[in-house]
Order: structure tokens, then C-alpha cells, then sequence
């Protein structure tokens, strides 16, 4: 980490006297650089190297100080990339603070999403507590396993909306988070990029999205009631068009309970029939599972209105963003509880139809074990958190088992 700090040129003067910052450079190669900013030696805090608080300077103050934190951040951050890529000298870093002030154009070549992660953690070891950087290591981690994974490429470019939504149903199916958790790595994540945004690594904006939001409990766990799913598969759409598509594709899985990675396998060619009984027959992508889900019959009118055929996918993206206005439009409005509180549509996305396959067929009755068999939940316990029903709604699943009866 650099070694660095401001001072005044003159301290005996009365009058406003520039500021300048001493840079401490291996080999006793000291840089003393001019800031452009002055101040009076007696409004000078020298210990904490910042304009004191007094009432004399308050219109300027803040925006010193503000300023000379940026220029502090800005050596280090340039400084370490420097040393790092073993071309540290007082003449580079001369060069790096030219461009800083604009008195010379960038020669910076822009580094990739990783590297700049990197030195950015790096850089954080010296300003947060361990359990911040560490916790930025590990979201560091999880993006790296998950293009690993899904064979999703990493860049400043592809950190959007499309990621945010892969990344979510990742970490609640691959690493069984929840809500919470997940939306710690996310706020990291928004950090990283924020970051790169205004060190002028990335013009990219896509973590920006509206729907690209920090996850908490209560707004991540919605699922669509039957009643709701009928609504939507009620609604008059225009056949075949994107609206229809999503629609189809949403109810196929919200019917089956299967990951949206395994949407496309939901077809025709995969239905086979046991005592009479038509079934999807396929294998799970993510747990490489063998499974047999009997057709629902609201997908057999959607096979039936296509000729037997499933609707055509549709990326993912385009799924999460329009299956909140068919929502909106088929009129689930309710509000969802939280700090402000939410039309439920807003909250809907491809993943709420696995959970409310879940949720539906547990409050039916059927047996947890069953319904994780077909869903791909690998423990009880992760099941049990993953579905989303009030205390009303177990008791009335329950008060219909045998033990209540006479």
C-alpha cells in the first residue's frame, strides 16, 4: 500500500497556501505532487491531514476534505496496480495522477472484470474490517463457480440483468441461500461495479436495472396460488405471440416444478406413458437425475392448443421481465409486505413458478419427499425453507390428515 500524505508548502503564512501530496516511493524516490487545492495554515489539520472543523471555513470544508479522499483513494488504487504489474516508478505514477487532474489523456488500459475485483479486494484489506473483505472474496468465488457452471461468460459487459436473474436461481438451487444471503453477495456485486464505474474501468450500467435488486426474505418468496395461475392461464393473449410464449412456458413450469435450465426439455418428444398415465421422462440438469412428472392438465391445453407441441423458449431475460406485466395484467396486485410494500407482481419472476409448483403440492397434501423427488431439493430442511405458506395455510393442510379425523 502506498505510503502517502498531504501537507502544506507554507506554514507560517497567513493567507491560503497550496496544498500538496508527498507520495513515499521505494528507493527513498519520493513524489510531491500539487493537489491544486489551498487552504489557510491555521484552518490545517496536519495530524488527521483534512480542513478542521471550523466555522470560518464551512462553505469549503466538505468539499477539500471530500476531495482529498478521492485523490487518496484514487494513488492507492493506482499505486497498487502498479506494483502489481511490477512497473511502479515515480514517472508512472506521476503519469497516473496527470490523468487524475486531466493534465495529461489516459494511456490506462482498461483491465477485465477479475483483475480489477482483484486489486479492488486487495486494496479494501486496508480500509474495512476482515469480515467485509472476506465476504467479498467469497462473492468473488461464487461468480467465478458459477460461469464455471453454466458456462456463462464474466465481463463488465455481462454483469445485467440476464446474469442477475441466473445468478439468483443459482445460488438458491446450487447452494440452497437463502434470500438474505443471497442478497449480500448481490450488494457486493452492485459494489464491484459501482466501483469500476467510477474508477472509469467499465461505461457498463447494468447492474442499474430496476429489477436488479439487493434480495431480501420477504420479497424473494412469493409463489402464485392456483387461483392466481388460473387467472393467468386465462387471459387473453395473441397465440403464439411473446406474451402467450411466456405465459405457456411459465404455467409448463409452474405445473412440473423444474428449473428454468430445464424448461427446454419439456417437450414433446420427452412424453411418455405409463398405465395410461402421460409423463415427462428427462434428466435434470443440474443433479444429472432421472425423472418422471406426470402431465398436468393444464399442460396438456397448452400441448393441445399447439398441436401437441410446447410453446418455443424464450431467454431468460425476457421471461422475468414479462411475466411481471402478464401478472400485472391478469390483476395479482396484492401487496407484499415489507420495508415498502409491494404489488406482488413486481416480485414474480421464472423462479416463482418452481416455487409455487412446491408450495401448491405440499398445501395440497402431497407427500414432502414426493414433491423434492420431482423439484431436485436435495434435504427436507432446504425444501421446508424454500416453500412459502402461512401458519393459516399448514393448518388447514394439516387438519385434513387422518390423525384429526375420527
Amino acid at each position: 500500500m502506498a505510503s502517502l500524505n498531504f501537507f502544506l508548502r507554507n506554514k507560517s503564512t497567513l493567507n491560503e497556501t497550496p496544498i500538496s501530496l508527498k507520495i513515499l516511493l521505494p528507493n527513498k524516490k519520493d513524489l510531491v505532487y500539487s493537489t491544486g487545492l489551498k487552504i489557510a495554515p491555521k484552518y490545517w489539520d496536519s495530524k488527521n491531514q483534512k480542513v478542521r472543523n471550523k466555522i470560518e471555513v464551512e462553505g469549503v470544508k466538505d468539499l477539500i476534505n471530500i476531495k482529498l479522499a478521492k485523490i487518496k483513494s484514487y494513488t492507492e488504487n493506482e499505486y497498487l496496480k502498479l506494483k502489481v504489474g511490477n512497473e511502479l516508478s515515480k514517472e508512472n505514477v506521476k503519469e497516473k495522477l496527470d490523468v487524475f487532474f486531466q493534465r495529461r489523456s489516459s494511456k490506462v488500459v482498461v483491465a477485465g472484470f477479475y483483475q480489477y475485483i482483484d486489486l479492488l479486494i486487495e486494496n479494501s484489506k486496508k480500509r474495512v474490517a476482515k469480515v467485509t473483505w472476506q465476504s467479498y472474496e467469497r462473492t468473488l468465488d461464487l461468480i467465478k463457480s458459477f460461469e464455471s457452471s453454466l458456462r456463462y461468460k464474466i465481463s463488465f459487459e455481462s454483469i445485467n440483468i440476464e446474469f442477475y436473474y441466473a445468478f439468483v436461481a443459482y445460488l438458491e438451487d446450487s447452494h440452497e441461500m437463502s434470500p438474505n444471503t443471497i442478497g449480500k453477495h448481490l450488494k457486493n456485486i452492485k459494489m464491484f461495479m459501482n466501483s469500476a464505474l467510477e474508477d472509469g474501468f467499465t461505461k457498463c450500467s447494468g447492474h442499474r436495472h430496476k429489477y436488479f435488486k439487493v434480495l431480501k426474505e420477504d420479497s424473494f418468496q412469493v409463489y402464485l396460488t392456483n387461483e392466481e395461475l388460473k387467472k393467468i392461464e386465462l387471459l387473453e393473449l395473441k397465440f403464439d405471440s411473446i406474451d402467450d410464449r411466456v405465459r405457456d412456458l411459465f404455467l409448463i413450469g409452474a405445473f412440473t416444478g423444474q428449473r428454468i435450465s430445464d424448461w427446454k426439455k419439456l417437450v414433446a418428444e420427452n412424453i411418455q406413458e405409463f398405465n395410461g398415465k402421460r409423463c415427462f421422462v428427462m434428466k435434470q440438469t443440474k443433479t444429472n437425475t432421472d425423472v418422471i412428472i406426470p402431465i398436468h392438465p393444464i399442460i396438456e391445453k397448452i400441448l393441445l392448443k399447439r398441436n401437441g407441441k410446447s410453446p418455443k423458449f424464450v431467454n431468460e431475460q425476457d421471461i422475468n421481465l414479462t411475466i411481471k406485466e402478464i401478472a400485472e395484467k391478469a390483476e395479482i396486485k396484492e401487496l407484499i409486505r415489507q420495508k415498502d410494500d409491494k404489488p406482488k407482481h413486481t416480485l414474480i419472476s421464472s423462479h416463482s413458478a418452481r416455487r409455487s409448483f412446491c408450495s401448491n403440492a405440499y398445501k395440497s397434501g402431497m407427500d414432502s419427499l414426493a414433491i423434492m423427488q420431482l423439484s431436485g431439493h436435495k434435504t427436507e430442511k432446504s425444501f421446508l425453507t424454500y416453500i412459502k405458506i402461512s401458519k393459516e395455510e399448514f393448518a388447514e393442510r394439516i387438519s385434513n390428515h387422518k390423525f384429526f379425523k375420527n
